[in-house]
């Protein structure tokens, strides 16, 4: 038989032509997760394939982020709408995918859990980079990320989250901030964007992109919150995270009390009511 073979087994007329294996590195990627032989129980698998899909998915944002907050930096409002959806499809994905952990019972995830430690999803540098290109800025949460390790190995910080290129960001524009300077530049305030249909209104494209950039920040909410409860269902609510936090009521703080992203727009609902209620 002619052809020649690739290092993924398939055999094709040309060995310099593009294939699908070689197109996506599959031959990599896929010697990525561990082997029957490495892990310490089946389900370990399913746990190592879940978090590095998401580290996957996080690239994608991280990518998109930058885009949108390009976009907005030369009023380009239609674009940044649109890849500002596809990161909301993004994230809808995440809820799904966090719980398909449920699916192992406790005994399972305990089984291989201690392996774990110290290590923790709150080490994500990628998630942490996706906060900030989104526009947390707030000084406790970087106070958080400036915690340093702990002397006391059996309960502090095992990991230092802030890095060189956390401190780059910090210091560079946000999708928040490029929208507020948009906003700026249109001569309107957030709640000026809004008129009560169906009369014409000259911001409709900003409406657009205000609601999408709220269904990002609702969404990611929804995904924190899901992802308390799937720990919760898988280790209980009192148990010690694998990082030496507090577990689910490390994971309910920062779904139910962390800043939102575009806290100007959430803002814009209030000023529009107190206007409503000073022209009755």
């Amino acid at each position: 038989m002619s052809g020649h073979i690739l290092p993924c087994g398939h055999r094709v007329n040309n060995a310099d032509q593009t294939h699908y294996c070689s197109y996506l590195h599959l031959d990599e990627l896929l010697r990525l997760q561990p082997t029957a032989e490495q892990v310490r129980h089946p389900d370990e698998h399913l746990f190592v394939v879940t978090h590095q899909t998401f580290e996957l998915w996080f690239t994608q944002l991280r990518w998109d982020l930058e885009r949108i907050i390009a976009a907005l930096q030369r009023s380009d409002v239609g674009l940044a709408t649109w890849l500002t959806h596809r990161c909301t499809a993004i994230v809808r994905m995440f809820s799904p995918m966090m719980r398909t952990l449920e699916s192992m019972t406790p005994s399972d995830f305990f089984a291989f859990r201690a392996h774990l430690s110290p290590a923790s999803g709150t080490e994500s540098g990628q998630w942490h980079q996706i906060e900030l290109l989104a526009g947390a800025r707030e000084e406790n949460f970087r106070r958080y990320l400036e915690t340093d390790l702990s002397a006391d190995h059996a309960t502090g910080p095992q990991s230092y989250l802030w890095n060189d290129q956390l401190a780059k960001l910090w210091d560079q524009p946000s999708v928040a901030s490029a929208c507020e300077e948009l906003l700026a530049r249109r001569g309107v305030a957030p709640a000026d964007i809004y008129q009560i249909a169906p009369a014409d209104n000259a911001h409709a494209d900003l409406v657009l992109l205000a609601e999408a950039l709220l269904d990002f920040d609702e969404e990611t909410r929804i995904w924190r919150f899901v992802h308390a409860r799937t720990a919760e269902r898988t280790v209980g609510p009192d148990t010690e995270g694998t990082g030496h936090t507090s577990g689910v009521r490390y994971l309910d703080r920062m779904a139910l009390h962390r800043a939102p992203f575009f806290p100007f727009l959430w803002q814009a609902r209030a000023d529009l009511w107190e206007r409503q209620q000073h022209s009755s």
